[in-house]
């Protein structure tokens, strides 16, 4: 059994903790990710939160909103979304009353909120820390940490809108056409910069809020527990209590913590290594040991600039006593003694040493060392605890990625360039993450099977070019970090050089820094040559991960589900391959009886809609490998009820047993396995997926040919909700398949249809 936390012990034992909640909220989908950190009473209320985020991001609260937690229940505004029924009979849960605390009860927890049902702002609000708060401190909001400026307008058309403003601002002035160039003219006026954070000015703002105080004892939103992805539709009243004109009676919120949206990427699991080998990970950084000992070294207090850097004497001490010039490349000056010694003792500024700079502003950034009275103080590198460590490393690593996916990852390039190698990047990063552990990404790979498709031509070259130059500046800034293991290849002519070469070749202008101006094309005899390569390490994986987590991105991780109920089991493992499907389901079962593994599982099967019809395709799954004989008398009990999707999968999954354990007539079995096959298919129809639909009968077809008809005439009689759609999309697709086939589809369709 999991520890119990301090918090949650005190609450137990009737009495309340004196803690904060450090929560982190991202604005889901948008890219760089904007998001804020708020600490704010575990004993306030979700109104207040929901307060503190309309003021964290700048909304200004005319629209409708609601609260989901990760079990379908949904929190609301009481006098707006008064009793309103959500899907499989949950009811709102009145804001006002409900303790932050009691929600978001342990670390990792998450809620989801959403403004304004018309445009769909989403939030992902994940409980980072629970942290003691001395007793009589003040009750407060505080915002600690954020990326990005606030969302600019609101009615802009979502996340979606967003990122188009945003596009239209990145265009040259006067470019102010189209939907949003008004919008875009205004904000040019006001300076508006989208990339400003501005804590303080938030922390200002949420001063003015008080938290109000609310006992935890109110209870969760009555109604069966339906799982994740619960829906609702809007009604009469909501619309008439929403200020933005753009609700309509009927539209869907959805209630539940969904999965991915169609545009977000299913990325596999991944296993992470244990926090103790990150930690030891990060100090063993070159960069960050540095910045951690010029921490060390400043404890006393060192003088400082009015640029905030050491004073020159003091820069050539750091340099040298903490041979900060083993950061430096080999053809730096700083990496040979004799050139070393000449250019320290002409150094004027700090910031001409490279090797002194980048560990100096990585400390004084991260907070590692702090600058007040034209002293720079810092500690050991003890002091700094190891999870602060570890946070501060992935939101360095964060702020990288966010900065390459804004501007691209070549210094000097402008216009179309930065913008294509930002998306070459976001690509490779992709690649790196999805690569299966200690496998190496090869440049010359990755081009190889972009030749396959049969592209060619300057542009298509000149693309080439491009990935090449990307994938080594890339590879040259993760690796700073340690995330990354890169080798250069042994071409002789660098990426960057090359491309430069073949855009004056195609009578191009020169778009970089350099003086390179030769005409000869690019170098493309590299058949006896070994391209640039790099491999994820184990820090790199944890700081991607946050990152993609951070973006809105579901990355998913090997046993995270080990102690989680059975329909957020079944809800995680949908996009698992077989082989991660089994690694999971091995390690939840450990901590669970058979028979209590399949009563979870079969409970999880109930339910209508795609979403339920897709567990119960993976419920099946892990149910066939159950055995003992009290999870039999489970599978028995459930075949013998009368709850739709339980019973059809208890009794297909007996059916598949030997006959002495299943104890039921084959007709049974068979009945059972018609009603999974509609209810498998359902989850496509009424998709616009007819060909995948199609392909998925024919796969699952599993009689032989000579009983094909007799089947098909037994399918229209298959009590199913989806049995008329499902028949009718399968008799279209079969056209071009089976013409007989398909009309005999059809047929079964209409009398399907007349039994409705």
């Amino acid at each position: 059994m999991a520890p119990v936390r301090w918090e949650q012990q005190m609450r137990q034992n009737g009495k309340t903790a004196p803690s904060d909640l450090q929560l982190k909220i991202v604005l889901h989908g948008t890219r760089p990710p904007l998001w804020r950190r708020l600490v704010m009473p575990s004993d306030t209320s979700l109104g207040t939160l929901h307060d503190a985020i309309q003021v964290a991001f700048g909304w200004h609260g005319g629209h409708l909103h609601l609260f989901t937690d990760e079990f379908g229940r949904g929190y609301g505004d009481a006098a707006r979304l008064t009793d309103i029924a959500l899907g499989f009979g949950h009811r709102v849960g009145d804001e006002d009353t409900t303790a932050l605390g009691d929600v978001l009860a342990a670390e990792g927890a998450r809620l989801r909120y959403v403004y304004d049902f018309g445009e769909d702002w989403e939030h992902q609000i994940t409980l980072e820390k629970t942290l003691p708060c001395p007793v009589g401190a003040e009750r407060t909001v505080r915002c600690v940490g954020g990326r990005r400026a606030d969302v600019p307008a609101e009615g802009i058309g979502g996340v979606w809108g967003l990122a188009e403003v945003l596009k239209c601002l990145d265009a040259p002035a006067g470019a102010e056409d189209g939907p949003y160039g008004e919008l875009v003219a205004e904000l040019r006026v006001a300076g508006y910069d989208p990339a400003a954070f501005d804590r303080d000015g938030i922390t200002a703002r949420l001063a003015r809020l008080t938290p109000d105080t609310v006992s935890g004892t109110a209870k969760p939103p009555t109604g069966d527990r339906g799982g994740r992805g619960g829906v609702r539709r809007l009604t009469a009243e909501d619309v008439a209590l929403c200020t933005c004109g753009q609700c309509r009676a009927g539209d869907p919120v959805e209630a539940g913590v969904d999965g991915p949206d169609e545009d977000v990427p299913v990325l596999r699991p991944v296993t992470l290594a244990p926090q103790e080998d990150l930690i030891a990970a990060v100090r063993g950084v070159p960069l960050f040991d540095a910045a951690l000992r010029l921490s060390a070294w400043c404890r006393e207090g060192r003088q400082v600039t009015a640029g905030r850097v050491l004073r020159p004497a003091l820069a050539r001490e750091a340099v040298e006593e903490l041979q900060l010039w083993k950061l430096a490349d080999d053809d730096s000056p700083y990496a040979h003694a004799v050139a070393r010694a000449r250019a320290l003792k002409s150094l004027r500024s700090a910031k001409d040493v490279a090797v002194l700079d980048d560990p100096w502003w990585l400390a004084v950034d991260g907070g590692l060392i702090t600058i007040s009275g034209g002293r720079a103080r810092g500690g050991e590198t003890t002091d700094f605890a190891d999870e602060s460590l570890l946070e501060f490393w992935a939101t360095t690593m964060g702020d990288l990625l966010e900065e390459i996916g804004e501007t691209g990852v070549l210094d000097g390039w402008h216009g179309e360039l930065d913008e294509l190698t930002a998306e070459i990047a976001d690509s490779l990063v992709g690649l790196l993450y999805d690569a299966p552990d200690d496998t190496w990404v090869d440049v010359d790979d990755l081009r190889a099977k972009a030749r396959e498709v049969g592209a060619n031509g300057p542009e298509f070259e000149l693309f080439q070019t491009l990935f090449a130059a990307s994938f080594r500046e890339l590879g040259d800034e993760l690796a700073l970090l340690g995330a990354v293991e890169y080798e250069p290849g042994d071409g002789d002519t660098p990426p960057e050089l090359a491309l430069r070469t073949l855009l004056n070749a195609m009578g191009g202008q020169e778009l970089g820094g350099g003086s390179e101006t030769s005409s000869a094309a690019p170098d493309r005899s590299r058949d006896d040559r070994r391209g640039d390569r790099m491999r994820l390490t184990p820090l790199g994986r944890y700081g991607l991960r946050a990152y993609l987590m951070e973006c809105g991105v579901p990355a998913p991780l090997l046993g995270e589900y080990a102690e989680a109920d059975a329909a957020a089991l079944l809800q995680g493992l949908l996009g698992y391959s077989p082989e991660e499907m089994r690694r999971e389901v091995e390690g939840w079962l450990k901590h669970r009886s058979a028979a209590d593994a399949a009563v979870g599982l079969l409970d999880a099967c109930a339910g209508d809609g795609p979403e339920a019809a897709a567990k119960r395709a993976v419920a099946q799954l892990v149910l066939a490998d159950l055995d003992g004989p009290r999870a039999l008398r489970v599978l028995r009990k459930a075949a013998d009820s009368d709850i739709e999707g339980c019973r059809q999968v208890a009794t297909a999954t007996l059916g598949e047993r030997p006959e002495s354990e299943a104890h039921m007539a084959p007709a049974q079995a068979e009945e059972a396995g018609l009603w999974l096959l509609i209810d498998g298919l359902s989850i496509l129809a009424g998709t616009q997926e007819s060909e995948e639909l199609t392909q998925g009968f024919l796969e699952n077809w599993n009689t032989a040919p000579e009983a094909l008809e007799h089947r098909v005439d037994d399918l229209w009689r298959v009590e199913h909700a989806a049995t008329a759609q499902v028949l009718t999309e399968l008799g279209e697709g079969l056209r071009g398949v089976d013409k007989r086939l398909a009309k005999r589809m059809r047929t079964a369709a209409n009398k399907a249809h007349s039994r409705q």
